[in-house]
């Protein structure tokens, strides 16, 4: 994921502030992976949920 940002910054030379998201179908497991990595997720409940 990290490398991921890196590459997009410095091809689109975006001086901006990148957030990872990611789009899943249930969650993801908060884990040493997730965190600090990832700035949110949006599950399916969260597009489908009428609000």
């Amino acid at each position: 994921m990290q490398q991921k940002v890196a590459v997009f910054t410095g091809q689109t030379q975006t001086r901006k502030t990148i957030f990872p998201t990611l789009i899943t179908t249930f969650g993801v497991k908060k884990n040493e992976h997730f965190t600090g990595r990832v700035q949110a997720e949006v599950t399916m409940s969260d597009l489908f949920t009428r609000g």
